[in-house]
């Protein structure tokens, strides 16, 4: 997901000197449409015919999903996550611009490494937390996130700050796909599970994107620290919150 983003915001930026931003949705939506029309092909279908439950069944299975600890814990740190994360990376393109006076292109190069250490360090990531435990790995994700804003707050030359926005997505990469594994281990349908983790993230991402425009006001340097430290504090709850999820490997 990340490694998405980051090839898209990227695309799109070189993509747009050229043929605008029309162009630019004009493809988006000529892409969806094929994605779509190849689904209904290679996607597996099942044999397997259910009736849909009853709404009131529906519903009754979210209120399972928010009744224990471990799902309200693991929701409710999902919308955290997400509101410091879009926060930062939303307002990343204004930044270069103002920051180093970059173009599109620029914007777009530098732009580049977030999405590449999920790719390069996922296996490692998931190896990691089998051995030692979400309860270390997630917070340590967050606490990454918070340095990285409090770097990009202060006057650090052009390379620093496009390490540390590739740094930026593998505090993403070591949060957001661990607690969709506790999401898929929490009782009930795994659909519906996942479904109300979208749900919530999306909603995190829109909040986070919208609460640091309000911060916007005060400067980048005032805004991004602001989030540097709510993401500091933000790691120390989550090993609070945490504590219990236990490795999967044992460790020698």
């Amino acid at each position: 997901m990340a490694g998405g983003i980051a090839v898209g915001s990227t695309a799109g930026a070189l993509a747009e000197p050229t043929i605008g931003w029309e162009g630019l949705f004009l493809v988006s939506s000529a892409g969806i449409l094929v994605i779509g029309v190849l689904s209904a092909f290679l996607l597996p279908i099942s044999h397997t015919i259910r009736d849909a439950p009853p709404w009131n069944a529906v519903i009754a299975a979210y209120g399972k999903l928010l009744s224990i600890s471990r799902g309200r814990r693991t929701y409710s740190y999902v919308l955290l996550n997400a509101v410091l994360h879009s926060g930062i990376y939303t307002w990343l393109g204004l930044y270069l611009v103002q920051r180093f006076g970059l173009g599109p292109i620029g914007v777009g190069l530098a732009l580049l490494g977030y999405g590449i250490p999920g790719f390069l360090f996922g296996p490692i990531i998931g190896k990691l937390a089998d051995r030692y435990g979400r309860a270390k790995i997630i917070p340590a994700g967050v606490l990454i996130a918070g340095v990285c804003a409090l770097l990009l707050a202060i006057e650090a030359p052009l390379p620093v700050v496009a390490i540390t926005i590739a740094a930026l997505s593998l505090g993403y990469d070591m949060t957001q796909p661990l607690l969709g594994g506790i999401v898929t281990d929490l009782p009930g349908t795994i659909g519906q599970a996942v479904g109300l983790m979208a749900f919530v993230l999306f909603i995190g991402l829109g909040l986070g994107s919208l609460v640091f425009q309000g911060l916007l006001v005060m400067g980048f340097p005032t805004a991004l620290t602001i989030f540097g430290m709510a993401a500091l504090v933000a790691a120390g709850i989550g090993l609070r919150l945490f504590r219990e999820e236990q490795a999967s490997v044992p460790v020698e």
